[in-house]
């Protein structure tokens, strides 16, 4: 199965000119989140892509909406062939994929309190992002939260036998290993779990986030990355990355 895969876009910066592929020969798109912001990133994949599109949300898409409500207009504003995954499967080519943001616990560097800290009073996440009846700020709780539902759904879903191969998406990445580490202590913990045994159950990972592309094995699964990050920023995106499972 071929497999474009894609993440960290930032199309509400700049456009993205993405290459030219002969009809057919691509199986699946996966965008392992922050394409754009709110529904804006759905809506460019219903246009762009004719086969079936597998899509993350990433933090950004949240930017300027709400925490739940952004992703109930993200699926409405899905074409047939663009499936918008939140602890949830599909099955394609016999491949199971299974999709979710994930967001993090904050423990990954050793210690909550200081890595939620931090997060709060440095990221934009937590001015940007309502949540709650009452349409207050994000609290990184309330990521965590999240994560753990998230955890849990994985967990149980990589449990379950299938006859194929499984991979992961999600926007947070899995481990710390995967990471260049470009963010300065706890702040880590923002951007990467603690994953090790989830990693050792999947045949594949693709994930974003960490603005640092990367293509590696470890413990039996492949890991990858493809994000083109900021404008200006060298992330070591490759526009025309095609993985075959």
């Amino acid at each position: 199965m071929r497999v474009y895969i894609l993440s960290d876009l930032h199309l509400e910066f700049t456009d993205l000119q993405l290459p030219s592929f002969a009809p057919g020969s691509l199986d699946l798109v996966v965008l392992a989140g922050d394409i754009h912001k709110l529904d804006k990133g759905v809506r460019w994949a219903n246009e762009t892509f004719s086969c079936d599109v597998l899509y993350v949300l990433g933090n950004h898409e949240f930017y300027s909406g709400h925490f739940d409500r952004t992703l109930e207009k993200a699926r409405s504003a899905a074409q047939s062939h663009v499936h918008v995954l939140e602890n949830e499967s599909y099955v394609a080519g016999g491949i199971r994929f299974l999709g979710t943001t994930g967001w993090t616990d904050f423990g990954s560097t050793g210690d909550v309190s200081a890595a939620m800290s931090m997060a709060r009073s440095t990221m934009n996440d937590y001015r940007m992002i309502r949540a709650d009846q009452n349409y207050r700020r994000l609290r990184p709780v309330d990521v965590a939260i999240r994560n753990q539902r998230a955890k849990i759904w994985l967990a149980g879903e990589l449990e379950k036998p299938f006859s194929g191969k499984t991979v992961v998406i999600t926007h947070h990445a899995p481990i710390l290993e995967v990471s260049d580490s470009e963010h300065e202590g706890h702040l880590n913990a923002a951007y990467c779990n603690s994953w090790y045994d989830l990693v050792d159950r999947a045949d594949g990972w693709i994930f974003g986030h960490t603005h640092h592309s990367i293509d590696t094995v470890l413990a039996g699964c492949r890991l990858i990355s493809n994000q083109r990050g900021y404008p200006g920023e060298r992330c070591g995106f490759d526009p025309g990355k095609v993985v075959k499972f």
